[in-house]
């Protein structure tokens, strides 16, 4: 039995088909099995290829966006082209096409100095008055006579006092010119206290020339 030459090209396709169904079939058969379907809420298994939990869930928030339209659009008008002027002062609120100068904020108003507290003794002071200042001890007279020597025995001896006209001898303890009190008499000067002052209230006079 001979083959003609167009016969051999049609028994080598053939084959070649014949082999590619061998490998499909057999790919076929190796093929893991496929997973469980899982089941829903009911028990009943689920149907192979039907959508997860969260599909139900987009599309209800997709029902629930409302679509655009041409009313929500909010019309323009040349208003809207002029310069926003904010607060007066408030950052930002200058144009920065306006040439002319911002307005200048005024200085803050100054706090006025308190006012001084009242002096004691005025209407509106209030609380105790405080205590009067003591009384100035008074100045003892001045001494309008002078030294000039002394006479007499040395343990007692007088002391020479002249005031204008007058000449007065006096002895330590003795009141002269009704207002002073010779202290004590030396021989070139003498100390004088006064009448109603105390004891240490005493001024040397030395003997005049």
């Amino acid at each position: 039995m001979t083959f003609s030459l167009g016969n051999r090209k049609q028994l080598g396709l053939f084959l070649i088909v014949a082999t590619l169904l061998v490998l499909v079939v057999v790919r076929w058969r190796s093929a893991p099995a496929a997973p469980a379907t899982s089941t829903r809420s009911g028990g009943a298994p689920a149907p192979a290829g039907a959508p997860d939990e969260d599909r139900p869930t987009a599309r209800a928030r997709a029902r629930d966006v409302k679509p655009a339209t041409a009313d929500d659009v909010p019309i323009i008008t040349t208003k809207d082209l002029d310069p926003q002027r904010g607060r007066p002062g408030a950052p930002g609120s200058r144009n920065i096409f306006d040439l002319r100068a911002p307005t200048p904020i005024p200085p803050p108003t100054p706090t006025p100095a308190p006012a001084p507290p009242p002096a004691p003794g005025s209407a509106a002071f209030i609380g105790p008055l405080p205590p009067p200042p003591p009384t100035p001890t008074p100045a003892p007279p001045e001494i309008g006579f002078k030294f000039i020597g002394t006479f007499g025995p040395k343990d007692r001896p007088f002391a020479v006092l002249v005031q204008g006209d007058q000449i007065i001898n006096a002895r330590m303890g003795e009141v002269v010119f009704d207002r002073f009190i010779v202290r004590r008499v030396g021989y070139e000067s003498v100390d004088v206290g006064f009448v109603g002052f105390a004891p240490s209230q005493v001024r040397r006079l030395g003997i005049a020339p």
